[in-house]
């Protein structure tokens, strides 16, 4: 068999011609630098991609670092970066609800109705170890030599003697205000219209009572202590009065 019946049905393969031109080395020489440009473009492409892709799994693990870890369990303390501050207003320590809800026992419909009359008749013996305490102190007072020491103690006495006197004269005033009551109820009771004090009428018969009080005791110290009232009241109402009505003692 001949060669040519072995390739027909390919097709014969024409040898490049080249001609000795200097425009057909020109154009080859084109196409070389093209091509170094595409392959530069690609690899400046595959660059840039790699330098992206690099950075968005840089600001992903970022993210994962600042953000909290998940814990394997819920009983487990949360893991955080000891870089970052912790913010004032974030709760660092997980407390629990039977713990975090307090309760008040003045406003708690558990712990009951406070009695108050109850609550003195219970306590009454505080009372007496107040005047214990007093009379203690005054004894110290007696016997310190210090004067600083001394003068302790004596600021000590005025403040427990002054608190005593406070508390007594409450007690007083709710005594006489059951009184009223109790009369007025006594009144009701006999067919009279109920009558209501002002708070101005309450605390006239408080003064009246307590000028009563001193009366019994010493007549001179009531009238000293209508004199320092009196004092005070025109006090009160000189500084209502013109300037130029003032009198200048």
């Amino acid at each position: 068999m001949n060669q040519k019946g072995i390739k027909k049905g390919k097709k014969e393969e024409e040898p490049i011609r080249r001609s000795n031109s200097p425009f057909f080395e020109e154009d080859n020489d084109t196409s070389d630098d093209k091509k170094e440009e595409e392959s530069e473009e690609n690899t400046e492409e595959e660059t840039e991609e790699e330098t992206s892709s690099k950075d968005d799994n840089s600001e992903q693990e970022e993210i994962n670092v600042k953000g909290p870890k998940k814990r394997r369990n819920k009983h487990a303390p949360m893991e955080t970066s000891s870089k970052r501050p912790v913010s004032r207003f974030r709760q660092v320590i997980e407390i629990p609800k039977s713990i975090r809800q307090r309760r008040d026992p003045r406003f708690d419909s558990l712990s009951g109705k406070f009695n108050e009359d109850l609550f003195e008749k219970s306590y009454t013996f505080l009372n007496e170890y107040k005047k214990s305490e007093i009379e203690q102190i005054k004894k110290q007072i007696k016997k310190e030599k210090d004067p600083n020491e001394k003068s302790k103690l004596q600021r000590l006495l005025n403040k427990l003697q002054s608190k005593f006197a406070h508390e007594q004269n409450i007690k007083h005033k709710k005594e006489l205000k059951h009184e009223r009551k109790k009369k007025e109820l006594e009144l009701v009771s006999k067919g009279k219209t109920p009558f209501y004090y002002k708070k101005s009428d309450v605390k006239k018969l408080e003064l009246i009572d307590k000028f009563n009080k001193i009366q019994k005791s010493d007549p001179k110290i009531l009238e000293k202590v209508i004199e320092k009232r009196r004092k005070k009241n025109a006090s009160i109402k000189h500084k209502y009065v013109p300037f130029k009505r003032r009198k200048i003692d």
